[in-house]
């Protein structure tokens, strides 16, 4: 097992393999109960929830108004695709979040651009909001300041002549994408539930830390590649991120799983991924002291410098032991070997009174 250490020599940053020592699992900072919770807290809002399926029925209304009488297209459906429909959408620390709606069409005329179709997606919700709809080199966004926004991939795809659907582009035409796909792709893992919560933990990482970092896409594919499951989370996401530096360390080449097959991370520049190297190098290294930290709190505190606020704080205790203690005295308690002590706490010390245990059971 090998860690990167990063030297400086003649003004040039390089990187020299040095053995890292294997990983002792310490049980009294068991951090998985917190994990747990800081997941429920990356959970959008209901009420959050339900703007955005009101702005995603009014953007579908707007587009069907705008080509109903556009004889060159034909406007085919939206379909929700990215985080939200993969289930690792979150709430980031300023408390908005994204969508991603593509804009389906199943006829366009040849003579039709890609750039044109989705100049005419971006005139049919341009004015939707107070805050001006721009568009970008894959998509339209729509934003709702300070809320959230909606990111309109506009596709043409016709079963009868196309293997996969073909994605817009503002300067490269047509291109090949598959979102379908990789929602299929990615919900084969045999651990979804923990593959789900593991993605929203690096998200949660990305928006915690200044800098550019790699798109939520690679970290999706960095997860299914990586993830070996266990019963802790905060061992899952130690393993993860290790792996996927072992990875970098060796190629930055990320290839999607599906069409079009191409690298996720090839608009990273140099100078962001060395910041990257770095940044995963620390939360590495700090990760690993939490899982062999003695006391929760402390472990937490090295957890939160990574993953923000919003992660919980630890009891200040073994809290392993004190799990383990609980489980004693409720085996005692059926079992009949309980007392109860002038303090009122239940033990086996036979000097206090024998615990009667309880039958009434509620009706």
């Amino acid at each position: 097992m090998y860690q990167v250490l990063k030297i400086a020599v003649g003004g040039i940053v390089i990187h020299q393999l040095t053995k890292t020592k294997p990983l002792k699992i310490n049980n009294m900072a068991n951090c998985n109960k917190l994990f747990l919770n800081f997941n429920e807290k990356l959970e959008v809002t209901p009420s959050k929830v339900e703007k955005i399926k009101t702005a995603r029925e009014n953007i579908k209304t707007k587009i069907i108004e705008h080509f109903k009488e556009k004889s060159k297209y034909n406007f085919k459906g939206t379909w929700i695709q990215g985080s939200y429909k993969m289930g690792t959408m979150i709430r980031t620390k300023d408390d908005t979040c994204d969508l991603d709606l593509g804009v389906y069409f199943d006829e366009v005329d040849p003579d039709v651009t890609a750039s044109t179709v989705m100049d005419q997606v971006y005139k049919a919700v341009e004015n939707i909001t107070s805050t001006t709809t721009s568009k970008k080199g894959k998509c339209i966004r729509v934003i709702y300041k300070g809320d959230f926004h909606i990111d309109l991939p506009v596709y043409h795809f016709n079963k009868d002549e196309h293997s996969h659907p073909n994605l817009a582009t503002s300067n490269n035409g047509w291109n090949e994408s598959d979102p379908k796909d990789f929602y299929i792709w990615f919900n084969n893992h045999p651990n979804l539930r923990q593959l789900k919560r593991l993605v929203r933990y690096l998200k949660a990482w990305s928006d915690n830390t200044k800098g550019k970092f790699p798109s939520g896409l690679a970290f999706s594919i960095w997860a299914v590649e990586h993830l070996k499951s266990n019963d802790r989370d905060d061992i899952a996401l130690y393993e993860v991120i290790k792996k996927i530096k072992d990875q970098i360390d060796s190629t930055w080449f990320l290839e999607m799983p599906v069409t079009p097959y191409d690298d996720v991370c090839r608009k990273l520049t140099t100078d962001q991924k060395s910041n990257f190297l770095d940044a995963i190098a620390d939360f590495i290294d700090d990760a690993k002291k939490a899982i062999e930290s003695d006391n929760q709190l402390e472990s937490s505190k090295l957890w939160r410098k990574y993953l923000g606020d919003r992660f919980p704080e630890g009891e200040d205790e073994d809290i392993d032991a004190k799990e383990a203690a609980l489980r004693a005295i409720s085996k005692s308690v059926l079992s009949g070997t309980a007392y109860s002590q002038k303090s009122g706490l239940i033990s086996e010390n036979s000097e206090g009174v024998k615990h009667k245990p309880h039958t009434n059971y509620g009706g």
